[in-house]
């Protein structure tokens, strides 16, 4: 278990993101949210995981470093691409976010990644985390509603040389 031990999003976190890593969607920091306020429902924090990802997706392509993600907002990212002669929208630019998500995504399930069949460790279960013991259910239940958000995207129009 990482250093991240700070609540159910960390590690829904883990389980969900392009990487694996706590990079991909920053579940701890929405931990530290839920500290400060209710808890959230399975698809609350699954709509929450998912929008962190596609915004750090855009981060990532424009190869920012996610510690300057503070200063990188997105009027400061839309402002940096008009300049470059991108005149995108908000909207735009986080369905560029969404699609390259779901492409990492499809890729991940075209290698074989099952998300149905990920295990829980029991460690996380045992260990109590700022925001309490977790509770396999409610991960599991988020990790699915997560993956049904993420499969709402249509097909990609560019044709799949495998």
């Amino acid at each position: 278990m990482p250093g991240y031990h700070t609540g159910p999003a960390a590690h829904i976190g883990f389980l969900t993101g392009a990487r694996h890593s706590h990079l991909d969607n920053a579940g701890y920091s929405i931990d530290q949210k839920i500290l400060i306020k209710e808890n959230l429902s399975p698809q609350e924090l699954a709509k929450e995981l998912l929008k962190e990802e596609q915004w750090r997706q855009i981060l990532s392509s424009l190869v920012v470093c996610f510690f300057a993600r503070g200063i990188y907002t997105p009027e400061v990212v839309l402002d940096a691409l008009k300049m470059s002669g991108f005149d995108l929208s908000l909207d735009e630019l986080n369905k560029i976010g969404n699609k390259i998500i779901v492409e990492k995504n499809r890729f991940k399930f075209r290698e074989g990644f099952k998300p149905e069949e990920l295990r829980i460790p029991r460690r996380i279960l045992e260990t109590v985390s700022p925001t309490g013991y977790l509770d396999e259910e409610y991960i599991k239940e988020t990790v699915k509603c997560y993956m049904e958000l993420l499969m709402l995207e249509p097909e990609p129009t560019i044709p799949n040389p495998v």
